[in-house]
């Protein structure tokens, strides 16, 4: 299950291990571009943080079904 929520300058996307065996994690999308995920650590009572550029976040979501290689994406409208 994953919730989706739109806020003034973020949206956040949260997944719930339907197990029940890992912590929710949130990814949230900045409107600056930066793209970020969080899972709470309940052993360090924090969350650990994982930043990434809009960029990488699009080639990780475009390597889900690529076979093995080296790819770039590039964005329609740009060569």
């Amino acid at each position: 299950m994953f919730t989706v929520e739109f806020n003034s300058d973020t949206s956040v996307i949260t997944t719930l291990d339907h197990a029940g065996i890992f912590e929710d994690i949130e990814m949230v999308i900045a409107d600056n571009g930066i793209v970020y995920m969080r899972q709470f650590d309940e052993s360090m009572g924090d969350y650990q943080m994982l930043f990434m550029s809009m960029q990488q976040f699009t080639d990780i979501l475009t390597s889900y079904k690529t076979p093995e290689g080296m790819y770039k994406v590039v964005p329609k409208g740009k060569k």
